[in-house]
């Protein structure tokens, strides 16, 4: 909001001819209803004193004051009078202590105003419209209306206050100049020639704007007390959130007041059985032991025997060790207790540990039974001394206390899976505690072929070749396969397909491999090219390479952020890989960049090669620092220690720079034999790539085809 303490004198004093015309809204007068617009003085204001010389009557001005507008406009000349705006700048000033001033720019009848009644100073250009004279409009100026006695008691107080008198004094005869600015104001308005009509329009202007100065110097507005409010709030609100956070960072976990109870699974709401989990039948057989002490606990205690307190599922995520858990309890019958290791992480001290009692508790009350910890590394991590988790080895203490210690729990077994083996606490995997480790790795061919077939059961399938799905899938988990299958069924109803066919499930299988298809990120001509010659490159150099898996797929479509693909895929499962069959797989991944130097020449290689070299480099490192297969360097392993922060050699220079060299070679020789079969087979990789241009994709029987017809 604009406020100005001095504007209507300063403006009124310069103002010859003057006229004030009033802009009243009837919805804001409580006392005058009447319109008042277009209103001159005369018709507001009554009775005033004759001049300025004579006594002001300060009743007159409360009178005035209960019917003055909201609003209001002054018109004035901004260029006569200016001494009269000089001097009721000076003796407001002096009266008030107001710092406001008022210049007259001369040349382009400009009054720049400035006041600094408030807070922040403001700044307003008053510019003239037509010559000599300016258009003022002021519509920030909102007036108090008096609608009792009461109030007129206060408006009196405060005139006492502005007139530098003591309450209880007598406001009539009060005078507001002394004798001395009295004396000014008779010998200016002498010499401006001023007559008594003027005196008395200037003499209630100045009355106005010495009353409006004074009232805005100390009025708080309400708008102006909820700001308070609100920036206090802000604050405070700031200063809370900063705690926050700086709690957060030195504990490294944020507020959880609350978390999930406890779930428990009764025995005949568990329907998974041993005969859902497929892969895994190793992991299978050791538990059925711990299924037969829980069904048939009496045939085994004859003779002695105790029930094994835990039992570690370890493997990669989505390898079925909570499906196994829970066919545990499924196949024993026996009620099941479920949480996660992120659960008994409380911001609270001691929370973590009352979990674990709560949850123990509950298990003896439903014994035998069966708890199943996932993600256990998260309550089960090593212990530690640091400073900033004083409490953190409470909850896994509780752990170990429930599981072995002096209270024994009979026929409750706990299950706990991880995939971080190495972080858990070394008390956590003693006898006693988690006697028995069960492997869950990812599915062999065989186990792949099994989870095919029972996924393949749940959809519409129709010629599917399980066996080249299987081998085409290494290192897919049960998990992966399981999406696999879903991926291409989703896709197949998308398509209108009645059945899901094996092109359905190779394009959700080459999805989760290398992403989707980017069809609208299709190169242009030159691009294209490259990209072919160089898959084309890959595809030849495998196909007369011996000891090279078999070739399964080349295409130029792009997937994830590669330009094109080729795929392999083992004739059967490998449990050992020979040095023949590694420099072989160098030999294809250095097929890109031989074909592209061959091609193109050596200045227009591309960065298409990137990962291949990559690879390659990893192969021939492990062959040298790891697997003996340098004669240079012998039959030693090299192995960097490293943490965190940095890493450790202890080998000689001259070792290192041995171990360099050989490297270097073996990758040398390797892109040597690719160039020399593109350079014996050249004709047969531009026949290929030509096809690639053409088609984009080629399976293993379109090579072998393409190229038995070109042989």
């Amino acid at each position: 909001m604009f406020t100005l303490g001095f504007t209507i004198p300063t403006q009124v004093a310069a103002a010859f001819p003057l006229r004030i015309t009033i802009q009243g809204q009837k919805s804001t007068l409580k006392q005058n209803k009447t319109d008042v617009k277009n209103k001159t003085v005369e018709d507001i204001l009554p009775g005033y004193a004759k001049s300025l010389l004579d006594t002001m009557p300060v009743e007159k001005v409360e009178e005035y004051l209960m019917n003055r507008p909201t609003y209001y406009t002054v018109q004035c000349n901004v260029k006569k009078h200016q001494n009269i705006v000089r001097l009721l700048q000076k003796t407001v000033n002096k009266k008030l202590g107001l710092k406001c001033h008022h210049t007259v720019d001369n040349t382009n009848n400009h009054i720049l105003i400035v006041s600094s009644t408030h807070n922040s100073s403001a700044k307003n250009f008053l510019h003239r419209p037509k010559p000599y004279f300016a258009d003022v409009q002021f519509r920030s100026f909102k007036t108090e209306r008096i609608s009792s006695k009461e109030n007129d008691e206060k408006l009196i107080n405060r005139l006492r206050e502005m007139l530098l008198l003591p309450k209880g004094s007598d406001l009539k005869g009060t005078d507001l100049f002394s004798g001395m600015e009295s004396n000014k104001w008779k010998d200016l308005l002498k010499n401006e020639n001023i007559n008594k009509e003027e005196i008395d329009r200037l003499k209630i202007s100045f009355a106005e704007g010495y009353l409006v100065a004074k009232d805005q110097k100390g009025n708080t507005t309400k708008t102006q007390k909820w700001w308070k409010i609100v920036q206090s709030s802000l604050i405070i609100g700031l200063l809370i959130s900063s705690l926050i956070s700086i709690f957060v960072i030195v504990t490294g976990t944020m507020f959880k007041i609350q978390l999930t109870n406890q779930v428990e699974v009764n025995s005949e709401e568990i329907t998974v059985t041993f005969n859902d989990v497929k892969g895994v039948d190793e992991a299978k057989q050791e538990l059925r032991d711990i299924v037969e002490f829980l069904k048939h606990p009496s045939k085994f205690s004859s003779l002695g025997g105790k029930l094994p307190k835990g039992v570690l599922l370890v493997g990669p995520p989505g390898t079925g060790k909570t499906l196994l858990a829970r066919a545990v309890a499924g196949e024993a019958g026996v009620p099941f207790f479920h949480a996660a290791g992120s659960e008994f992480d409380e911001i609270l001290v001691g929370q973590g540990a009352r979990r674990i009692r709560d949850l123990f508790k509950a298990a003896k009350e439903k014994s035998p039974c069966v708890i199943f910890i996932d993600e256990i590394d998260s309550v089960g991590a090593k212990r530690t001394n640091s400073v900033l988790h004083p409490y953190a080895n409470q909850t896994i203490n509780q752990l170990l206390t429930e599981m072995d210690g002096f209270h024994q729990n009979q026929n409750i077994i706990v299950l706990g899976a991880t995939n971080r083996r190495e972080d858990l606490d070394r008390a956590l995997l003693r006898p006693g505690r988690f006697d028995i480790e069960v492997d869950v790795p990812l599915p062999d061919y065989a186990g792949r072929k099994q989870i095919l077939d029972l996924y393949l059961k749940k959809i519409l399938s129709k010629d599917i070749d399980v066996d080249l799905l299987a081998r085409g899938t290494s290192g897919f988990t049960g998990a992966d396969i399981e999406n696999m299958v879903n991926q291409a069924a989703v896709k197949a109803a998308s398509d209108g397909a009645t059945t899901v066919s094996m092109k359905y499930l190779e394009i959700s299988r080459d999805k989760i491999l290398m992403g989707p298809e980017k069809k609208s990120k299709i190169p242009d001509e030159e691009a294209n090219t490259i990209t072919a010659y160089h898959e084309g490159g890959h595809a030849i150099v495998a196909y007369f390479t011996k000891y090279s898996h078999p070739l399964h797929k080349v295409t130029i479509m792009p997937r994830g952020s590669s330009l094109g693909h080729t795929a392999y895929i083992p004739a059967k499962e490998e449990y050992h890989i020979t040095k023949a069959r590694m420099l072989a797989l160098m030999d294809t991944m250095m097929g890109g960049r031989a074909a592209e130097e061959l091609i193109f020449g050596p200045e227009k290689v591309t960065t298409g090669a990137s990962n291949d070299l990559k690879q390659a480099t990893n192969i021939a490192t492990r062959m040298v620092k790891e697997l003996g297969m340098s004669e240079k360097v012998g039959l030693r392993t090299h192995e960097s220690q490293s943490n965190e922060i940095m890493s450790f050699n202890d080998l000689s220079p001259a070792t290192n720079e041995l171990i360099d060299n050989e490297i270097k070679r073996i990758m040398q020789e390797s892109y040597e034999r690719a160039k020399s079969i593109l350079n014996v087979h050249h004709k047969e990789h531009k026949l290929l790539a030509e096809a690639l241009l053409k088609y984009e994709t080629l399976d293993a029987d379109d090579v072998k085809a393409l190229l038995s017809k070109k042989a």
